[in-house]
């Protein structure tokens, strides 16, 4: 194991699931770690919040590929994934205003899917098939090109199963996925090549129960989570890390820092002038791309459905994803109540705009009424949020995997970056999780010296 000086702890900046699963990695092999965040509470964006006595995420967060997952595998490695107890997601369907259709779990599923006509199936499975067998590496030829490039081709029917795969795995739309990216998920959850379809949720409520098992163990590894403070700049002296200023101006001498949220924001705010060169800068603002969402919590006092996840399809439909959470977990809710989370991608300005959120919420109430016609005289209470993500970089052509933020830059020896924003493949929070583990060596090869 390496061993550090308690005066030079390797220190991280961010308490998200990249931040978390780089102290975890780090954890393991003996290493010391101190992680700031700024925030009074960790996760990150996972971060849950406690509302008349529900157990409310911050958007509608899952687990990809279950055991296979990225963040899994970290657990694995760190031997506490037994810590984590999880409900698995499997009781999905499409809505398309006549009726309810069962989600295909595999490939095979796509022949019995009743949603589109079988033509239209034969279609999906010359387009899916060959995806599911090629190779991730040969998946990065594809990244400069939109989905939609496949499903503009395609029928109505067929859009429809390409859009509500898209609000499951990326929460958007087509028209912003890299045929790349869709194609990595495709081959993740092909069990022939050792992939899984499934999904997982926390038993225990709230998606950052997640963080929450990874922090005790960086804490029972004597290494700290500073919560409420934050770092103010990374002090770089002749290309090499010396430290970090706090927000109160103290300063904690270090050779390794590690920046684990959005690293556009980082290189803009945490540097003197001068440390990367305009070109370089220019570069990576190019990633900061967003995608937006309305989320809508309801409270009702019945349980309308037995379904973990709903997919209304189609359009005309402001509910894109209707996420059944108490039907996953009840642990979320109190005895006799249900929580649901409905969700729409939205443009960016929308989330600024209250007027057309009350509008959004309102088309998602009498979609909902329309689809269960007890909605109403159950619902206890709501709770709308709009806000924005920045996952968006992770899927769009052009800006994934390998064309995303180095995990470290060649004139600055001690600096590493991870994170969703950095090079990495998946879904939301798996692909920080994936970050961290591609940028675990180059760390640890950084300690050795």
């Amino acid at each position: 194991m390496i061993k550090l000086m308690k005066s030079k702890p390797v220190v991280i900046i961010g308490a998200g699931i990249g931040g978390l699963t780089t102290g975890t990695l780090l954890a393991k092999k003996g290493v010391s770690v101190e992680i700031f965040e700024k925030s009074k509470q960790i996760g990150g964006r996972t971060a849950a919040v406690t509302y008349r006595n529900h157990i409310l995420d911050n958007g509608f967060h899952i687990m990809p590929f279950y055991k296979k997952s990225a963040i899994y595998e970290v657990m694995k490695e760190a031997n506490i994934e037994s810590r984590l107890k999880l409900a698995i997601v499997s009781d999905i369907a499409f809505y398309d205003g006549s009726g309810f259709h069962k989600y295909p779990k595999g490939i095979t599923d796509i022949l019995q899917m009743s949603l589109i006509p079988f033509k239209s199936r034969l279609s999906l499975l010359k387009i899916l098939l060959p995806m599911a067998f090629t190779s991730i590496d040969k998946t990065e030829e594809l990244d400069k090109i939109p989905l939609t490039e496949v499903t503009k081709k395609l029928d109505d029917h067929s859009k429809r199963f390409f859009d509500a795969v898209c609000m499951l795995a990326f929460a958007d739309t087509p028209d912003h996925i890299s045929l790349g990216e869709f194609a990595r998920t495709i081959i993740r959850a092909n069990p022939f090549k050792g992939g899984t379809s499934e999904f997982a949720y926390p038993d225990m409520g709230g998606y950052d129960r997640i963080s929450h098992v990874m922090a005790d163990y960086i804490r029972e590894a004597k290494s700290d989570i500073h919560l409420g403070k934050s770092i103010k700049k990374i002090s770089i002296s002749d290309g090499k890390v010396n430290g970090v200023i706090l927000n109160d101006e103290s300063f904690m001498e270090t050779d390794c820092v590690i920046v684990s949220y959005p690293a556009y924001h980082a290189i803009n705010q945490l540097f003197d002038d001068g440390i990367f060169d305009n070109e370089f800068i220019q570069k990576i603002n190019r990633l900061d791309k967003t995608t937006s969402v309305v989320e809508v919590h309801f409270a009702l006092s019945k349980q309308i459905d037995s379904r973990q996840v709903v997919f209304p399809v189609g359009k005309d439909y402001a509910s894109k994803g209707i996420f059944f959470i108490s039907n996953i977990t009840p642990s979320v809710s109190p005895s006799g109540e249900h929580l649901l989370i409905v969700g729409t991608p939205v443009k960016p300005e929308e989330t600024d705009n209250p007027l057309r959120i009350k509008e959004i919420v309102t088309q998602m109430k009498q979609e909902l009424s329309e689809i269960y016609p007890e909605f109403n005289s159950s619902l206890l209470w709501e709770r709308a949020m709009a806000w924005k993500l920045v996952e968006a970089i992770v899927k769009e052509p052009g800006l994934v995997w390998k064309n995303k933020m180095p995990h470290s830059v060649e004139n600055i020896d001690g600096l590493f970056f991870v994170g969703d924003s950095t090079i990495s493949y998946g879904i939301g929070t798996d692909s920080a999780a994936h970050s961290s583990i591609l940028a675990h060596p180059k760390i640890m090869k950084h300690l050795a010296k």
